[in-house]
């Protein structure tokens, strides 16, 4: 049978039901069409007129029925000759109201079918908009403005929301009102003991934090940069490359600088925590290389590593030597030979300060990779190739996802390496508060502010900004309490950075394919402001910390706050205008018409390339994931087309 004839069977069987009761509305519709609202209207008058049709009927019948029974008195001929008249009536007037029914239903039955075809229209076209705000979104033709206002109509605050807010601030209490570390330990007495300071053994070896910050860098940064679908080849392999050579020149700078410290130059000695310091500064690189993942080259890449490392060797240097951030005791100043007045080696700072500082390695490296990728961008907005390809797909976020796991697990060490071992055990236990912190309220910021979905972009990044603000002088100094505190406050803010601080860079044609702004910037800054007020709390409460003088840990005294301070001010001032100089000379050096984001410029590719890196995204995947720094894409999850464009990561 045809469609058509099926169809008018369907209609015919609707017209000779009856029209049931009408029941208390349910369901409110919040459909904002006129013509809906109309249709819905004439839909409830044909069912109102069928249900007084349906009551003529029954009022007929009743009619009938009383006409019989007031005929049971007469004679059995006049009866007969009456009931035979009244049943002519009868069904006259009843096949006159049933046809009028019929008709009616039949035009009920047409409305209804209208109004399914209009519904369907409508989700048709919603889903040609979100196909075509992706499309706009890997253009970067989507207004910042407009995705924003959109997203911000369709933040939602919903009972997720809420209890998951009202459980995590519940433990936020609870640690900070009954959590806290000990004053004491080992053959320690006292609180006020003195020399506590080295009576701690370390959390681990020196080696063993090695291999969990070589994990951290290689497993955690390359597989969270592999959120690019045609970019997972260079994400991973370009990783390796950049921490095998900054790994490398991290360590000859660094002792460049310490024997520079130390007003004496002679051959250096190597031992396990050189292989530390020569991580943290292939890390610091690899926070830049986010910003520009897709525009550089090989060469290019491993020439911004050279050039970083000396000028971050330079900020650590004049952070240690000269801001007294992180230094141990001078050693007397001998007038007569003019020799003294260095730090000494046998305190509890290494010559490269904390490591894995919040300022020294998330500031710097953020603000250097987007002042560097402001020239690179503007060489290749208007010619540059594969700005579509700006896009991550099921499995590469998926990918991501396995990187965000393993530096979740590995961040306590990459805190902890360098810290003095009497307080590594609480810049450990802080670190994981933080970043558990961090990831309830990441997921909480995502939810809210992405029209009530997550987005992967959060997910990846935002769920780490905990770990990134603990990281520094604060994780020796607060409480377990304090420092969920601080992980939730960097998961806010680094949500809101990629919801809505991306699209802005990105409307003024700042490039950050990754978003490091959100995921090391704003979390960084963060904790180099959590490290000043931390400190000048401490000096102000007390001049022990759990057991430890101060003074031994920061010889300044009550003035290393501010130093702390201007450390943070000079690390900007170093990163931005060094950043920017070597992005102009790589801009001079990069074709305004290059291939953007795809493996095939550089690595021999498999037969399916193509394929398997579109696949998952014509399937209709959407949703948040992966970069931050710029483009139209930003309305993420609630603007429904960032799938994702890495362009942003917003």
């Amino acid at each position: 049978m045809s469609t058509g004839g099926l169809q008018d069977l369907r209609r015919e069987h609707y017209a000779e039901l009856p029209e049931p009761k009408k029941e208390p509305e349910k369901v409110q519709h919040v459909i904002a069409d006129q013509y809906m609202k109309t249709l819905e209207q004439y839909i409830d008058r044909l069912s109102d007129h069928v249900r007084k049709i349906q009551d003529e009927e029954l009022a007929v019948t009743n009619q009938f029925s009383a006409a019989l029974l007031s005929l049971q008195t007469k004679s059995h001929e006049k009866r007969r000759t009456r009931e035979d008249v009244a049943r002519d009536v009868y069904q006259k007037k009843i096949s006159k109201i049933r046809d009028k029914r019929k008709k009616y239903r039949e035009m009920l039955y047409d409305a209804h079918a209208e109004r399914k075809k209009l519904i369907d229209s409508m989700q048709i076209q919603k889903d040609e908009d979100d196909i075509l705000r992706r499309k706009l979104a890997k253009l970067n033709a989507l207004n910042a403005g407009e995705t924003s206002r959109e997203q911000r109509r369709t933040a939602l605050v919903d009972w997720f929301a809420v209890v998951f807010a009202i459980l995590q601030l519940a433990l936020i209490i609870i640690y900070a009102l009954v959590a806290d570390y000990r004053a004491s330990a080992g053959d320690a007495t006292s609180a006020s003991c003195a020399d506590y300071a080295g009576r701690l053994r370390p959390v681990a070896p020196h080696y063993q934090f090695y291999t969990d910050v070589a994990l951290f860098a290689l497993v955690g940064f390359g597989f969270v940069m592999t959120f690019l679908r045609k970019y997972q080849y260079s994400a991973i392999g370009y990783t390796l490359l950049v921490v095998a050579f900054a790994f490398q020149w991290t360590i000859v700078v660094a002792h460049f600088f310490r024997m520079a410290a130390q007003q004496r130059f002679s051959d250096f000695v190597l031992d396990q925590q050189d292989l530390l310091v020569g991580m943290y500064g292939a890390i610091v690189v690899l926070i830049s290389y986010g910003a520009v993942l897709g525009v550089l080259s090989a060469v290019q890449l491993l020439f911004v590593a050279l050039v970083e490392v000396v000028v971050y060797g330079i900020n650590v240097w004049l952070a240690t030597r000269y801001l007294w951030t992180y230094q141990n005791a001078l050693t007397p100043f001998d007038e007569a030979t003019g020799t003294g007045g260095v730090p000494t080696l046998a305190g509890p700072w290494h010559a490269f300060g904390l490591g894995g500082d919040a300022a020294h390695v998330h500031v710097f490296g953020a603000y250097f990779g987007l002042a560097l990728a402001i020239p690179l961008s503007k060489r290749v907005a208007a010619r540059g190739r594969g700005h579509d390809d700006r896009a991550s797909s099921y499995t590469s976020d998926m990918f991501a996802m396995v990187g965000t796991v393993f530096m979740f697990v590995l961040w306590p060490s990459f805190n902890a390496a360098l810290a003095p071992s009497a307080v590594q055990h609480r810049v450990v236990v802080n670190t994981v508060l933080s970043l558990c912190s961090s990831v309830v309220f990441a997921f909480l910021g995502s939810r809210v502010f992405r029209g009530g979905k997550f987005d992967m972009i959060d997910i990846q990044n935002a769920t780490l900004s905990g770990g990134v603000g603990i990281g520094s002088a604060a994780a020796l100094l607060v409480s377990p309490g304090s420092a969920m505190i601080i992980g939730a406050v960097c998961a806010v803010l680094s949500t809101l950075g990629y919801a809505y601080v991306s699209p802005l860079l990105a409307k003024r044609g700042v490039v950050d394919t990754r978003g490091v702004h959100n995921a090391h910037g704003i979390p960084g800054l963060v904790g180099a402001v959590a490290s000043v007020v931390s400190i000048a709390i401490a000096y102000d409460t007390s001049p022990f910390v759990y057991g430890q003088r101060l003074d031994e840990l920061f010889p300044q005294g009550a003035t290393t706050a501010a130093w702390h301070l201007a450390s943070l001010l000079v690390t900007l001032l170093l990163a931005i205008p060094s950043g920017l100089v070597l992005g102009l000379v790589l801009a001079g050096c990069t074709s305004p018409t290059r291939r953007l984001y795809s493996d095939e410029v550089a690595w021999r590719v498999s037969g399916d390339f193509e394929l398997s890196s579109t696949e998952d995204d014509d399937d209709g995947g959407s949703g948040g994931g992966g970069g931050g720094g710029g483009g139209g894409g930003a309305a993420g999850g609630a603007a429904g087309g960032q799938r994702r464009v890495r362009a942003p990561r917003a």
